[in-house]
């Protein structure tokens, strides 16, 4: 994968044409948090979403995981803002963020992407969901979004 500098990018973008090279990272320098610009494929994305990779190529993404796009269950990022299915923009891979859960999670619970529902994320369960952790909850949930640290990369 090649590497692009991208000074000051739009994170909330949702773009019908791709502006920056797929796969670029961006860190934001106050914060530490870490972005990839990548491709939304099956379903429209809304902050919070927990997406997964949709392809082999590591910038197609999807929250499709209850249909079936999702390639691995292994989890990309989460969305930054709403991107239109076939659009262009960014997901945080590190970094605090906040993240759609089922309305279960509390503080400290390790976060897997959730099982049935699409774009959410859930508490691991000891055994069976151990390899696709992607975050640790700062805070209780509240309205079904939880404060994380997360690492997708």
């Amino acid at each position: 994968m090649a590497f692009a500098q991208v000074l000051n990018p739009s994170l909330t973008s949702n773009e019908s044409t791709a502006t920056a090279q797929l796969g670029t990272i961006f860190e934001q320098p106050k914060t530490g948090n870490i972005f990839r610009y990548i491709q939304v494929e099956d379903a429209n994305l809304v902050a919070g979403d927990v997406v997964e990779y949709a392809d082999t190529t590591g910038y197609l993404v999807t929250k499709d995981r209850a249909g079936g796009s999702s390639v691995g269950r292994f989890v990309a990022g989460v969305a930054v803002s709403a991107i239109t299915d076939g659009n262009y923009g960014w997901v945080q891979v590190s970094g605090v963020a906040t993240v759609t859960t089922d309305g279960g999670v509390v503080k400290g619970d390790r976060l897997v992407p959730h099982a049935t529902a699409d774009g959410q994320a859930d508490t691991e369960t000891a055994g069976t969901t151990s390899g696709q952790v992607f975050g640790v909850a700062l805070a209780d949930d509240v309205s079904n979004d939880v404060t994380a640290m997360i690492r997708c990369l």
